[in-house]
């Protein structure tokens, strides 16, 4: 569209030069003689012209109207275009971004990102992606998936994606030094984020963690984990797993507000087996300790989370009890 423009603007200005050369008029009278040569309108001549001048508008009325039709209609195919739609669409995905609170920013969109963009989007938690290769974005734009396309080390665009109001970033690009670096930026944006960086190398977590990781996970040290609990302990591993997709068991936790119905109460006259079918099988109280196997007479206070074990769904059922 912009080169269209430029030809059709030259076609003026030359037709302009043309006027002015051959005819000897003002510049004024040179722009008006090609404005309505090329428009078409004909109020007519403002001076006689001459027999070069009449074969020069032939020339400008011939091309001019090729070109003006051709940027006509480039104009109309491109507001009927899919660039139109693109467009109103990022507006859109901005203007959702903005409205976005308590979501999670994902910094890189690779395997690890895609996986657990899905498995949060399952449990209705909202995310952005932030993601630099122009390749991806449209498959974000298909799944509708909020995304923000450039640089997540950049603090522009941490901001675009609203960092300010996000729970939770997770810094999940190829290298560590770029995980570090989003690290660093985020975590001086905003000093309370929680942030989770993933390790190439093991011998990045530590870098991360001063960067500002509250969590650094290392997919290396996770696998050989996982695969010494399956060899050394199956059944448990086994039951983990279940629990941790939530089909028939869940671990789950649940954060006591301060109008919640269970504070000051004791564990055993909360009702939680009762409505959530659950067991509270750790409390992590709200100056940061945590208690594990608690005492039916712990008593619950704002700010403690609950982590329990029971029946798919179990923080949703005790949601009821925050009234």
């Amino acid at each position: 569209m912009a080169a269209s423009l430029a030809v059709v603007i030259g076609v003026y200005i030359t037709g302009a030069i043309g006027y002015y050369i051959i005819e000897g008029c003002s510049l004024f009278d040179a722009f008006y003689l090609c404005t309505i040569t090329l428009s078409t309108v004909g109020y007519g001549e403002t001076i006689e012209l001459d027999r070069a001048g009449r074969i020069w508008t032939i020339v400008i009325i011939t091309f001019g109207l090729v070109v003006v039709s051709f940027a006509f209609t480039s104009l109309v195919s491109l507001s009927v275009s899919g660039d139109i739609r693109e467009m109103m669409g990022r507006k859109k995905m901005q203007a959702k971004i903005r409205n976005l609170k308590n979501h999670v920013i994902f910094c890189g969109y690779g395997r690890m990102g895609l996986l657990t963009v899905e498995h949060l989007r399952r449990q209705a938690v909202e995310c952005v992606v932030i993601e630099r290769d122009a390749e991806v974005c449209p498959k974000l734009a298909d799944l509708d998936i909020p995304f923000v396309q450039g640089d997540a080390t950049e603090e522009e665009v941490l901001i675009s994606a609203g960092l300010i109001n996000c729970r939770a970033l997770v810094a999940a690009l190829p290298g560590d030094a770029e995980n570090v670096y989003v690290t660093l930026t985020a975590r001086g944006l905003k000093p309370d984020l929680f942030i989770i960086a993933r390790a190439e190398q093991s011998t990045a977590e530590p870098k991360l963690r001063r960067a500002g990781a509250t969590r650094v996970i290392c997919p290396q040290i996770v696998g050989a984990t996982k695969v010494s609990n399956i060899l050394t302990r199956p059944h448990v591993t086994d039951f983990f797993e279940m629990a941790a997709e939530g089909i028939e068991l869940e671990l789950d936790e649940f954060i006591i507000e301060e109008h919640s119905s269970l504070c000051d109460r004791s564990l055993r006259d909360a009702p939680i087996r009762e409505v959530a079918g659950a067991t509270v099988v750790a409390i992590k109280l709200a100056d940061g300790e945590t208690i594990y196997q608690p005492s039916p007479d712990q008593k619950l206070s704002a700010g403690d989370v609950l982590i329990m074990i029971g029946r798919a769904g179990v923080s949703n059922r005790l949601r009821d009890l925050q009234a």
